[in-house]
């Protein structure tokens, strides 16, 4: 059900694209766009964490933060995933733009 969401929203944005283009530009397409993603943005900043355990470690520079929240930016194979999926979004809406 996660993963749906890029399949759904391509589904209906696709056919958007194209009536954006007409009606705004390339530019106001973009910016319609990007107004899409910060506002996905803005609503999974809502999301918080289910409350953590009294024994889970708390990081010693932060306090009350758990430590496992920070643990997978010191791996090199999570930052090199991480930093693929961003680039792989940078350029999901290429092909869209380019269908119109």
């Amino acid at each position: 059900l996660a993963v749906s969401g890029a399949a759904v929203s391509g589904l209906a944005l696709t056919p958007l694209i194209p009536l954006s283009l007409e009606a705004f530009g390339w530019r106001g397409s973009l910016l319609l766009l990007a107004s899409f993603s910060l506002h996905s943005i803005a609503t999974s900043a809502l999301l918080r964490p289910p409350p953590a355990s009294p024994a889970s470690p708390v990081s010693p520079g932060v306090p009350g933060v758990p430590a496992a929240r920070f643990g997978l930016l010191a791996h090199g194979a999570f930052l090199r995933y991480a930093v693929s999926f961003a680039l792989l979004d940078v350029g999901y809406y290429v092909p869209f733009l380019h269908a119109a």
